[in-house]
């Protein structure tokens, strides 16, 4: 089989090299599924780069990806539920990637069936993106319909299906954009939006149950500001919460780094009782359930910036990295 892989860590645009490998072997509990398309997260090129080495040190030479749709070509012996021919979708672990490949063995636990009426394309943009804000919304920050939520770029891969997905549990949704994307956030459900070409959304009155942090840096310790009494901010992009480190399993000498490197965020979410959540997305094939409900009910809309060929992947890794992107960029290998 091909896969695109990587011999160290490099900048993808360039040290990317598409090659001939064995197809992976068979464990017992997984699926080996011929991947049909797969799409880029800002993961992907951060581990290509090196800047989770302290988290997740890759193992050379190595083929990304975390998120995939295909077709089920085999099932391990313990495997039940699943079938040869079935159209699927999953995401990959932090240990196993391998989404940039003609074939991947995966845990049937981490995969859910699609129906017919998705496209490949399509169903390969949500996993990670939608993991990652049921988990931190639904399943950590405990979101109750209601509740008022401010997204950071909404119109991006993970906002624009964030956006969707918190109108969909019933919050009341605002987001900050570009004025060229205002129109799209509304189309998405957005009740009011912030321009950040006009207006800096921290200059707003506005309070919230919840901010979706999704841009990090000084917009982490922002985001408290902008909270109601014992609200909480949900990060994909700020410094690691008090679990983060059990969660990946770090050595303990990254665990004493961690009040180094976070404190500052700890102790402004405990002195004003707010809670704060930045945590490692786990792959989950029944959350893949729940998310591909919300899309046959027409409640998400999968959005794609632009499609690649599966050749093409360091192109798209290269229009991924301009950060400009209006929803997921997606790599076909075969169009439907």
């Amino acid at each position: 089989m091909r896969a695109w892989l990587l011999d160290q860590y490099a900048d993808p645009r360039r040290a990317l090299r598409l090659a001939e490998c064995p197809a992976p072997r068979l464990s017992e509990d997984e699926l080996r599924i011929d991947i049909r398309a797969s799409s880029i997260n800002p993961i992907d090129y951060k581990m290509a780069r090196g800047e989770l080495r302290s988290v997740q040190k890759l193992r050379f030479p190595v083929c990304l990806g975390f998120d995939l749709a295909g077709v089920v070509l085999e099932c391990g012996p313990a495997v039940s539920g699943f079938a040869v021919g079935d159209r699927v979708l999953a995401r990959s672990d932090r240990q196993r990637l391998g989404a940039f490949a003609e074939q991947v063995c995966i845990p049937a636990a981490w995969v859910a069936r699609l129906p017919e009426a998705l496209p490949f394309a399509e169903a390969a943009s949500l996993p990670l993106v939608g993991l990652t804000t049921l988990q931190g919304l639904s399943q950590r920050a405990a979101a109750r319909r209601g509740e008022s939520i401010l997204i950071q770029a909404g119109t991006g891969g993970v906002g624009s299906f964030a956006l969707q997905y918190a109108k969909a549990i019933g919050l009341h949704v605002t987001t900050t954009c570009s004025s060229r994307n205002q129109a799209l956030a509304r189309e998405l459900g957005a009740d009011e939006v912030i321009c950040y070409d006009r207006q800096d959304y921290r200059a707003t009155t506005q309070r919230f149950d919840l901010v979706y942090d999704l841009l990090g840096g000084e917009h982490t310790l922002a985001s408290f500001d902008l909270l109601k009494a014992g609200g909480a901010v949900v990060s994909i992009a700020g410094p690691p919460d008090r679990q983060f480190a059990e969660q990946a399993g770090l050595r303990w000498w990254l665990k004493l780094l961690m009040p180094l490197v976070a404190g500052k965020v700890w102790k402004r979410a405990e002195r004003s009782g707010y809670r704060y959540f930045r945590f490692l997305t786990e792959p989950n094939g029944e959350q893949l359930k729940e998310i591909i409900s919300l899309v046959e009910q027409g409640r998400i809309k999968p959005q794609i910036d632009s499609r690649f060929r599966f050749e093409q992947l360091p192109q798209a890794m290269a229009e991924a990295m301009k950060g400009h992107a209006r929803g997921k960029l997606v790599v076909e290998r075969c169009a439907e």
